[in-house]
């Protein structure tokens, strides 16, 4: 009687020891689940982006956060997929083509944070200098309102055209009010622009497309955008409207407006990437 009495201790004590060690190895999966091992879909529109954004993703990792780079061929389907569950958050336009996208498409996502400023300049095949430019003379512009108003924006500021004084954020062609060279305006994606230069005189081109095409934007631009009065053309992060106070999203953000992009910007775009954070 007094050995099986010694044998039911000793299983209790074994019993008690598993189900504390069952416990604690519960409680860590509980903890991680919180804490991390997440996926989050971030959709971009160029492999440039990706330079910048797989170092902060190795950062991210080590926290549980994994990023997942999604890369859409024109910016028509980035918000549409945000908007529609397909990605967690996009980082590929200004605030502008934000603004414009949520206003005439209904879309229910917002800006959480700014990421860069990236030029939009002139380019040429034909030509070194906007004064070579003459009558009858084609320029191919992006073709969306808020791209193609900066594009706009850019040859009034070369003295080829004039724009109303009333045009507005996104000017349109039909708001040059003078033609100092009349030039001819072709409107195309911003993604096919680059394939157009054989065929036209000059073409302005979106930095991302300018840089995922091979294009040097201080060696082969003619010209080049020079002051930014305000965040119209800040590129930006962005979520689902229900999402903005997400913490894992907080998190991403921040690691994008570090120390650690800024010299990404500086060492692989040459300083052609500005922080917009700041």
């Amino acid at each position: 009687m007094k050995k099986n009495r010694w044998i039911a201790a000793i299983l209790s004590i074994v019993l008690a020891f598993s189900l504390t060690a069952c416990g604690s190895a519960e409680k860590k999966t509980e903890t991680a689940e919180a804490e991390g091992n997440v996926t989050v879909k971030i959709g971009l529109t160029g492999t440039i982006y990706e330079d910048i954004w797989n170092p902060i993703g190795e950062e991210l990792a080590k926290e549980g956060i994994n990023l997942e780079l999604v890369q859409f061929s024109d910016f028509s389907l980035p918000n549409e997929a945000l908007n529609s569950g397909e990605i967690d958050m996009n980082a590929f336009q200004h605030h502008a083509y934000f603004d414009n996208e949520v206003a005439n498409k209904g879309y229910d996502i917002t800006a959480i944070g700014d990421t860069f400023i990236i030029a939009m300049n002139l380019y040429s095949d034909k030509i070194s200098d906007v004064s070579e430019l003459k009558d009858g003379d084609k320029i191919a512009i992006p073709g969306d309102a808020s791209n193609g108003g900066r594009a706009l924006k850019l040859l009034a500021d070369t003295g080829v055209i004039t724009l109303k004084a009333d045009a507005g954020a996104n000017p349109e062609i039909t708001d040059i009010e003078t033609y100092n060279v009349n030039v001819e305006f072709v409107e195309a994606d911003a993604s096919n622009i680059y394939a157009m230069l054989p065929d036209v005189t000059a073409a302005v081109i979106n930095g991302n497309y300018a840089l995922d095409c091979g294009l040097d934007p201080q060696e082969d631009g003619i010209y080049f955008e020079k002051e930014y009065a305000d965040d119209s053309y800040f590129c930006l992060i962005a979520v689902r409207t229900e999402d903005k106070d997400n913490e894992v999203y907080k998190k991403i953000v921040q690691a994008f407006q570090s120390e650690q992009t800024k010299e990404i910007f500086k060492d692989k775009f040459k300083g052609f990437f500005v922080p917009a954070w700041e």
